[in-house]
């Protein structure tokens, strides 16, 4: 995962964190999904970048899929998430980028890696147990059904 400048029209207007998921394709809903799983509330685009951020003068008018509000993980303006390709690039203004480098991008890859570990295991008929640990590390343990 790296953070990359915007290059599109208003370079170093906005930034962008790029979520490289693997070669995958990675579907919205189950974005969507991870993103539920974190507890966060999403609008979502009914075309292909069909939101505009509202933000603040960093990223009014760059085009998401999905749009999260300001306040959510704290974050200072509204921010969101905008397919390319198998990957989503985040598009968020400067001053938010550590803070949801660190309460978004890291966990929503946790969230991912963990949707999919059940995906694959439910399509091979395996029960998937799940604990968390007392330090947040989360366990996944793939069994043959009981």
């Amino acid at each position: 995962m790296s953070f990359v400048p915007c290059t599109e029209g208003h370079p170093a207007m906005s930034r962008y964190v790029r979520l490289d998921l693997g070669a995958r394709e990675l579907a919205r809903a189950d974005l969507l999904a991870a993103l539920g799983e974190l507890g966060l509330q999403t609008e979502v685009a009914e075309i292909p970048g069909g939101l505009m951020l509202e933000g603040n003068f960093e990223c009014a008018g760059e085009p998401v899929d999905l749009r999260l509000p300001a306040g959510a993980l704290a974050a200072v303006a509204d921010f969101g998430l905008r397919a390319e390709g198998s990957t989503f690039v985040l598009v968020c203004g400067e001053h938010d980028r550590a803070l949801l480098g660190e309460r978004l991008v890291a966990p929503l890859g946790r969230a991912l890696a963990a949707a999919r570990v059940r995906a694959a295991a439910t399509a091979a008929g395996l029960d998937v147990d799940t604990t968390q640990a007392a330090d947040g590390t989360l366990r996944l343990r793939v069994r043959a059904p009981a």
